[in-house]
């Protein structure tokens, strides 16, 4: 993954609508409990396979579930906060932007495309797990 958000590149953001800013925030979020949800199903599926044992583990794993309705009641609070917004309301982005690491995340929630100059590689960097001591 890119974990570089090079500053001073891409589309500057200043003077950006308030419900513009958390309509893009709650997608965002949605879309990361979207990714819970696929975590807990495959969680699930290891589950069902036998690869977790005991109570205990079945309990915290619980834990992802409400991770994820969490996540959910946030994007959907954001959305209700956006729709009683102005649109008079203006933020700039361009500080906030600077303070997410993560360059794909910066882009999409700065509202920029793949068409604009980007900030960094939006598909990001491939992760070896090789050679971690569970995988050995």
């Amino acid at each position: 993954m890119n974990d570089s958000n090079q500053e001073g590149q891409g589309m500057q953001r200043a003077g950006v609508a308030v419900p513009e800013v958390l309509a893009i925030v709650s997608a965002e979020v949605r879309m990361l409990s979207d990714t819970a949800g696929d975590l807990q199903d495959l969680i699930g599926n290891l589950v069902v396979a036998g690869a977790f044992g005991g109570s205990q583990s079945l309990y915290q794993l619980q834990s992802l579930d409400r991770l994820c309705q969490s996540l959910n009641a946030v994007a959907d609070f954001l959305t209700g906060v956006a729709s009683g917004s102005s649109v008079d309301w203006k933020v700039d982005l361009t500080d906030a932007a600077r303070a997410v690491k993560l360059a794909d995340v910066c882009d999409r929630l700065t509202g920029r495309t793949a068409g604009e100059e980007s900030s960094g590689d939006l598909t990001g960097e491939f992760d070896d797990f090789e050679n971690w001591p569970m995988t050995g």
